[in-house]
């Protein structure tokens, strides 16, 4: 013998579809895990707008540092907490043998940018919008001119 559907029993079972076609999608998001270190985290916030993280804020977020300015790392290894290894004329003049993953580039006070490895380097500037690969423009005046030291963390 047949039995006859109500009303009630339709929505019931579209509810019951409906529910799991919500769970299945749920399931099928794919996650970013979240970083597990200061260089994962480097690589990570790419793509950051640069109103939202400029040069220094980046590379002070992804080490979950408290905030110091381009200046500050130029001066004093933001609050003491990162040593200048290399002090050059140019960042031409940069010994790549020396870098490490995570070492920072402070020009002349006014920009820090972030050595990932494989001799790549990466900053937040409005010229790409934020964070992303750097891309040194070496004219008088700019940003990359001049002077730079290497800094590195200190052990935490």
């Amino acid at each position: 013998m047949l039995r006859r559907f109500s009303h009630t029993d339709f929505h019931a079972n579209q509810l019951i579809l409906v529910s799991g076609a919500l769970m299945l999608s749920l399931f099928s998001l794919s996650f970013t895990p979240a970083p597990r270190n200061y260089l994962e985290s480097l690589i990570m916030l790419k793509g950051t707008d640069y109103w939202t993280l400029n040069c220094s804020q980046y590379i002070c977020t992804a080490k979950h540092h408290r905030n110091c300015n381009a200046k500050g790392f130029w001066a004093e290894g933001c609050d003491g907490d990162a040593l200048v290894v290399q002090d050059v004329a140019s960042f031409d003049d940069v010994d790549a043998s020396k870098l490490l993953p995570g070492d920072v580039a402070a020009f002349h006070g006014v920009h820090v940018a972030a050595f990932i490895g494989n001799g790549t380097w990466m900053d937040s500037d409005p010229r790409h919008d934020g964070v992303g690969i750097m891309r040194p423009n070496r004219k008088k005046g700019g940003w990359f001119f001049g002077e730079v030291r290497i800094l590195r963390w200190k052990a935490q």
